[in-house]
């Protein structure tokens, strides 16, 4: 097995058995994604608070995983790509988890919401086009 970074995310489609890409990826040599921000929720149903003032919970999953992106710039040919390696339904997650000390594989799904602001816009090729503040997320099936 290949050696993998700590300090890197890698990512295959669900169910595959070839190799992780490295994500964030690169264009051109530079890092487009790299930073993000990782959290860890707990998935409750039908929780409450009572009339005493009390919640009551019932948990149905602890530490579900989701890592957050907020990239500062990208071109339009940058953003066609992020969806287009993203597109899969579930993706194999592949990185180091904070909770448990170690390099994990989390199926996960590219949050449906994808949000930025349109910069500029280039009237002759949209691959010119500058997006800024682009925000998505990878969340735990």
């Amino acid at each position: 097995m290949p050696t993998y970074s700590r300090t890197k995310i890698y990512i295959r489609s669900w169910g595959s058995s070839g190799s992780y890409s490295e994500f964030p990826y690169q264009i051109a040599g530079v890092n487009t994604l790299p930073e993000f921000d990782a959290t860890q929720n707990d998935v409750d149903k039908d929780s409450y608070t009572n009339t005493k003032g009390r919640t009551v919970r019932n948990r149905v999953r602890s530490n579900v995983k989701t890592l957050e992106f907020n990239v500062p710039i990208m071109t339009g040919s940058e953003l066609h790509s992020l969806f287009s390696i993203t597109q899969a339904a579930w993706l194999d997650v592949y990185f180091f988890d904070e909770a448990s000390w170690s390099m994990v594989s989390k199926k996960m799904y590219r949050s449906a919401t994808v949000s930025y602001h349109k910069y500029y816009i280039d009237e002759t090729s949209a691959d010119n086009n500058i997006y800024t503040n682009v925000k998505f997320s990878f969340i735990e099936e």
